[in-house]
């Protein structure tokens, strides 16, 4: 993914994957619904923190990747 708006329908698609609402994945990434609504239509404003913590709670964590060299750094 590069860019926010990418990484929206991803979160969706993890999310029903988990079969959470988006109540219960805001709940479990201690996050708002309107948060959650935000991030799945890829509005590209969201806060980063916010962002990560929808991943981290639906089991993931986000690496960057050199997209010359493949090479992934933490």
């Amino acid at each position: 993914m590069r860019t926010v708006r990418e990484a929206g329908p991803l979160i969706r698609e993890l999310r029903e994957e988990q079969g959470w609402t988006q109540a219960e994945l805001a709940r479990r990434a201690s996050v708002s619904r309107s948060f959650v609504i935000d991030a799945e239509a890829g509005k590209a404003t969201v806060e980063a923190s916010k962002f990560m913590d929808l991943f981290q709670a639906l089991g993931f964590e986000i690496a960057i990747r050199d997209v010359g060299t493949g090479n992934v750094r933490w």
